[in-house]
């Protein structure tokens, strides 16, 4: 899997290729503190001053070199693939290792900064069931009308208490259900989504 960057960041990668490494590397640790702690219009007007360029010029290319680390991470992109994404920028290959490197070091971290942006959704954690027949009443002597009873059990992703769900159903819900169940399953097992599933782990 490779990244597809669009004409924009390609445009503000492509201002890289003129620079030196040293400025290059300063480049990825501002895009780095960018992603941690947000922009710092400073850093900016220093790098501008010193490189003699307008300082909306050197945001966008942190911008660029964020945007491009980010979705790398995201989806924990190899060294392969991270070459191929930016092959099309025909960067000399000492540009190329030093952008992978920084990659590679810190991908994790950065990929940490992103799940603190996800929702925090609750997680299955155990099933209990029970079935309720009731066989005959008073008006009617030949009714049968089962019911399930269902205790879920499911717990947040950033804390160990359980959540207790009393849930009914007729049987008839409940298959469609399994059947809903057992399509997503089937769907997830399929080709295309296990590409996905392997590139987002």
């Amino acid at each position: 899997m490779i990244i597809d960057l669009d004409i924009s960041h390609k445009q503000d990668l492509v201002f890289l290729r003129s620079q030196p490494l040293e400025v290059v590397n300063e480049f990825c640790k501002i895009a780095l503190e960018f992603i941690k702690k947000g922009s710092n219009k400073k850093l900016y007007i220093a790098a501008s001053q010193k490189l003699q360029v307008s300082p909306d010029k050197i945001e966008s290319v942190i911008n660029a070199i964020s945007y491009l680390f980010t979705e790398c991470s995201r989806f924990m992109l190899n060294e392969n693939d991270f070459n191929d994404s930016i092959s099309s920028l025909k960067y000399e290959d000492e540009l190329t290792e030093s952008l992978r490197n920084y990659y590679l070091e810190y991908r994790k971290d950065i990929r940490n900064v992103l799940q603190e942006f996800y929702p925090q959704f609750d997680h299955y954690s155990n099933l209990e069931w029970r079935l309720d027949v009731q066989i005959a009443n008073r008006s009617l002597s030949d009714t049968v009308n089962p019911i399930y009873l269902l205790k879920l059990l499911t717990k947040n992703g950033g804390s160990s208490a359980l959540k207790e769900q009393i849930l009914q159903t007729d049987p008839n819900n409940l298959k469609h259900l399994c059947n809903e169940l057992e399509s997503a399953l089937l769907e997830i097992r399929s080709y295309e989504n296990r590409i996905i599933m392997r590139n987002i782990k």
